[in-house]
């Protein structure tokens, strides 16, 4: 009976002790795999940079009004033909429009070459007395101005077009044709518009900005960009309006734009350099946003640690943050969406 009793005891001690050492071993596992990383992430570190203050702001592209050609009627004319269309890009030297004089124009043409030739027949005659000393001397010079102001007169007509049966107007330089006034048949007034040309590679865009004191001033650089999207013009504000629009209750502002702006008229995005600061920058993919608010995860010692901070502006791949941080502090980047607060992690890249 006592052997008996003696092997129960002993088998069962030999249970417990095996339970033992596996609960053990269970343990020590658990502990090693809570120990080892649960997430791989690269890091980049946190970087104090002199940081540009850039304002948004919209506008529209618009002939520059230092390179707009108003072409006008030379006399009273009548339209012929018309040969471009608005948007159009002509060519230096290329025909506009054909024009007619109108019956008031021929009359005057008329009227100035009647005058001059009959002034130049009375020179001659005063002269031919004046040498016979049968006129005086001021009857001859007041016959030569007489003769002087009406071959002017006879000029003008001529150089505004005056006697021809049909006159075409050429384009002064390569541009776009914005606007055209009249149409076939019109009769036009001397000196009315019939249509306006803005020099190629001279167009500007018109921005609304802001009435915020000393904030924007001319020479400030601009990054004009069409809203639908495309290549950003390297531009600077030329000129800063002092009154605001009574409608919009914004500045008119101009930035020059040069070869390969949008179509005039075309809708723009630009964003103005207004000055400069030291902020700290960081990769945008390293902010999370979420219900909680924005934050960012700082690497230290294998832990994740969550840092509440404030968004700026982004600048490409970077944005600028504010809140508890140090430059040259590693930040969570690739995997930063699946940390939590005092996870491990393992470093996997920089």
């Amino acid at each position: 009976m006592t052997r008996t009793r003696t092997a129960i005891l002993a088998a069962v001690f030999v249970l417990v002790a095996v339970a033992a050492v596996l609960w053990l071993t269970r343990k020590n596992s658990a502990e090693a795999q809570d120990a080892s990383p649960t997430a791989s992430v690269t890091t980049a570190p946190v970087r104090s940079e002199i940081l540009k203050d850039v304002v948004s702001v919209y506008g529209v592209v618009q002939a520059d009004p230092a390179a707009t050609t108003m072409i006008a009627a030379p006399r009273a004319v009548i339209v012929a033909r018309i040969l471009v269309r608005a948007g159009e890009v002509v060519t230096a030297g290329q025909t506009l429009a054909e024009l007619t004089s109108a019956p008031g124009a021929d009359l005057a043409y008329r009227q100035a070459a009647d005058a001059a030739s009959f002034a130049r027949n009375d020179l001659v005659r005063v002269q031919r007395l004046f040498d016979e000393h049968l006129a005086a001397s001021d009857q001859l010079g007041a016959a030569k101005k007489t003769l002087a102001d009406a071959e002017a007169g006879l000029a003008a007509q001529e150089k505004q077009g005056g006697g021809r049966a049909r006159q075409t107007l050429t384009a002064p330089a390569a541009s776009v044709v914005t606007n055209i006034a009249v149409a076939p048949g019109d009769h036009v007034a001397q000196d009315a518009p019939l249509m306006t040309l803005a020099r190629k590679g001279a167009l500007s865009a018109k921005l609304g900005l802001e009435p915020t004191a000393g904030r924007f001033a001319a020479g400030q650089a601009v990054s004009v960009r069409p809203t639908a999207g495309g290549v950003p013009i390297a531009s600077h504000l030329a000129m800063v309006g002092s009154a605001a629009d009574p409608a919009s209750k914004t500045l008119d502002a101009i930035a020059p734009l040069g070869e390969g702006a949008p179509p005039i008229g075309s809708a723009v995005e630009a964003d103005v350099t207004t000055g400069a600061h030291q902020g700290l920058a960081i990769p945008r993919a390293a902010v999370v946003f979420d219900e909680t608010g924005a934050h960012i995860f700082v690497i230290g010692g294998g832990k994740a640690r969550r840092v509440f901070v404030m968004a700026g502006r982004d600048y490409g791949a970077d944005i600028e943050v504010r809140g508890p941080l140090a430059a040259g502090q590693a930040v969570a980047v690739q995997g930063a969406y699946e940390l939590q607060d005092g996870m491990a992690v393992r470093v996997v890249g920089r």
